[in-house]
């Protein structure tokens, strides 16, 4: 899947080839903002502390972070078989491509789990559906502008997360 060949659905916003749990869905769609609150937590858990501060945190604040991270990796073990199988998907603030077996012909609604350790979904509506070439392209059906700016800033951390990766590993 090319991202060029999809911008018919990808639009001209940054787009990202991301491997991630990805299946369809009939639950109700995610509101904007809930996606905006879900997307900056896992954007603020991820990225840890600034890069400035030299001091440790506290022994109390270690603890507890411990502690809120175990509690997650057992929830998320206990949802793990709710986890549908990770797929190779072209993603963007405007839609998605994804190989055309994972969406049947009705499939109205996608969930994605942005978090590869947290069992919690997006459930996004999907819109007018393109299948070419073995892979199935939608545009998000939401109009909702506080959803798109949502995803289109977690597609650029993962973009940029990408970038940093393939320079650590002397590749561009």
């Amino acid at each position: 899947m090319n991202i060029e060949e999809w911008r018919d659905v990808l639009g001209d916003s940054l787009a990202v080839s991301l491997n991630l749990p990805v299946a369809p869905c009939d639950r109700p769609a995610t509101t904007g903002d809930a996606a905006a609150h879900l997307l900056d937590a896992i954007a603020v858990l991820e990225e840890g502390p600034p890069a400035h501060t030299k001091d440790e945190p506290a022994p109390e604040i270690q603890r507890l972070e411990l502690k809120i991270d175990l509690l997650t990796d057992l929830v998320s073990s206990l949802l793990a078989d709710r986890i549908p199988e990770p797929a190779e998907v072209l993603i963007s603030g405007a839609g998605m491509v994804l190989p055309a077996g994972v969406l049947g012909a009705g499939d109205e609604r996608v969930q994605l789990y942005p978090g590869q350790w947290l069992a919690q979904p997006l459930i996004l509506e999907l819109g007018t559906r393109v299948v070419r070439e073995g892979a199935a392209g939608a545009s998000w059906g939401s109009p909702d502008p506080t959803l798109r700016d949502a995803l289109g800033r977690w597609v650029f951390r993962m973009h940029r997360r990408e970038v940093a990766r393939r320079r650590m590993s002397g590749g561009n």
